[in-house]
């Protein structure tokens, strides 16, 4: 048996939910039609894919997050330099010696002017020390009860320290070789210097001529050697504390002075040629 015709022009069901399932849901949200649901869920797909603005000026959250961490920043930035500034300040304060450079030059050029002065003091108190103990040039000089050396006298038997420290016998430096002693009243003071660096300066003038060179005084050996080492001599230096040969020589004055002068023993014979007492320094 034929089946029977449809009586509706209405297509297959099936068809129909194809038809539907086809159409583009997108219409609705765009133009806000059709029902609540639909106008719901246009709504919220809008709200999640638009950016959150700022209240104020519109900016975006992650602007306005940026902007707050900028400011935090610099918060910390700022209290970290000011606590390093009270640092430093509380740090000068404590320690006087982080001055600032021009009180540092003003230091030191007060330091040079206090080691001048410290220098200034020392020289005058030699040259005053200098002074007692020279004898002036026409003193009566106390001999000795051998009296005094004359030109053609040889030197005599005294021995004497160095400024080593060794035994000296006088009789002995004038022979194959002639010498020239000096006798000052007291080692490193300004005259002395001076009188010691003269013999010192012609020293190998002194020598080509075949002479040896002996300064002597009342000083002792370790000052003697101080003197030869800070002034740099070329010589050595006798010792003469009980003023022995100085005596000899006729260059001793009571009550213990010495007078500034030299004595030349020739070469060969040993003798006595040559005596100048009460010399200047510069002169020597």
């Amino acid at each position: 048996m034929p089946p029977k015709k449809p009586t509706s022009d209405a297509p297959p069901a099936s068809r129909r939910s194809a038809r539907i399932a086809d159409q583009p849901k997108v219409e609705s949200k765009a133009n806000g039609s059709g029902n609540g649901k639909g106008d719901g869920k246009a709504a919220t797909t809008s709200t999640t894919k638009k950016p959150a603005a700022s209240k104020a000026n519109g900016t975006t959250t992650e602007e306005a997050v940026t902007e707050t961490e900028t400011k935090k920043r610099s918060a910390k930035e700022s209290a970290k330099e000011n606590t390093e500034a009270k640092k430093a300040k509380t740090t000068s304060k404590a320690n006087p010696s982080s001055t600032s450079r021009p009180r540092s030059k003003g230091a030191a050029s007060k330091k040079q002017s206090t080691a001048a002065a410290a220098a200034s003091s020392s020289e005058a108190s030699a040259a005053k020390k200098e002074k007692e103990a020279e004898a002036p040039a026409d003193a009566p000089a106390e001999t000795g009860p051998r009296g005094q050396l004359k030109q053609g006298d040889k030197l005599p038997k005294i021995t004497l320290k160095d400024n080593g420290g060794n035994d000296v016998d006088v009789s002995t430096l004038a022979g194959e070789k002639g010498v020239v002693i000096f006798l000052y009243p007291k080692a490193d003071t300004p005259g002395c210097t001076t009188q010691a660096c003269g013999y010192r300066d012609n020293f190998d003038r002194i020598a080509g001529y075949g002479y040896d060179i002996y300064g002597l005084s009342k000083d002792k050996p370790e000052a003697q050697q101080k003197w030869i080492t800070k002034k740099e001599l070329t010589y050595k230096l006798l010792c003469d504390p009980e003023s022995k040969l100085i005596k000899r020589l006729g260059a001793f004055v009571a009550p213990n002075n010495t007078k500034r002068s030299h004595f030349i023993f020739e070469k060969g014979s040993g003798k006595l040629v040559d005596i100048a007492l009460g010399v200047k320094p510069a002169d020597e």
